[in-house]
């Protein structure tokens, strides 16, 4: 790989995990806004509380239907969830 590229390949990778935090850290503030405890937002949520752990810190990359069931647990549009301090 050229280094120019490389460079490029690298930007994109750094940038995706500060999505993925961003995302993780948007879950846990509107989680804990409703009051939810992991566990008891897992299981609306239909998840495993160690996979929703793993999402609020970054760690894992979900699908959209992992976001879609996470966003209807906590009765948010899509809209609303990236519309968001985090995400500007």
């Amino acid at each position: 790989m050229c280094p120019e590229v490389y460079r490029h390949h690298k930007l994109i990778s750094i940038k995706f995990m500060d999505l993925k935090n961003k995302v993780g850290q948007r879950i846990t503030q509107l989680r804990k806004a409703k009051s939810l405890s992991q566990e008891k937002f897992s299981y609306e949520a239909d998840m495993e509380r160690t996979y929703l752990t793993h999402i609020e810190n970054g760690r894992k990359n979900i699908s959209l239907s992992t976001l879609e069931k996470i966003l209807g647990a906590l009765n948010i549009s899509p809209k609303d969830f990236f519309d968001s301090k985090e995400f500007k």
